[in-house]
């Protein structure tokens, strides 16, 4: 029997590189662009714009288009929105859509934050993951390209 290893021309270290998750960490800052409060019975919804600014691994700009939702007494809240990063992750140039989703009740909170499949640009085509954002405003995308 003859395994498929046994045959060099079965392995292609370039592709397996291509194919390896990666990260890039990044700082980020955020400006408020445009708020519009919608009339909504028993909470709060609010659309929002966000211009944002990434500095480090990921650089770049982004928008952020974003619906929140937060009931009178604070205790549970909900986010989503879609953003728009264009710029470099490592040495290359493009674009492409993150995800944004979040809920938080009691005290207890979710959070994640994807790239949109198949939205990658340029040299940033096919790339594929999720980020890990974080308080301080600064994040981690974990990403296959």
């Amino acid at each position: 029997m003859t395994s498929t290893y046994d045959r060099a021309d079965h392995f292609d270290a370039s592709e397996e590189q291509r194919t390896m998750p990666q990260h890039a960490d990044c700082a980020f800052t955020v400006e408020l662009s445009d708020s519009l409060p919608v009339d909504w019975e028993g909470g709060t919804v609010v659309r929002n714009r966000f211009a944002k600014t990434f500095t480090g691994e990921l650089t770049g700009a982004g928008v952020v288009e974003a619906t929140m939702f937060g009931t009178p007494d604070g205790g549970c809240a909900a986010y989503i929105g879609v953003e728009r990063f264009e710029g470099t992750v490592g040495e290359r140039k493009g674009s492409f859509v993150l995800l944004h989703s979040a809920t938080m009740a009691a005290g207890t909170g979710t959070q994640t934050v994807a790239i949109l499949a198949g939205s990658g640009t340029g040299e940033l085509a096919g790339i594929t993951g999720h980020a890990d954002l974080r308080p301080d405003h600064t994040l981690t995308l974990h990403f296959d390209l």
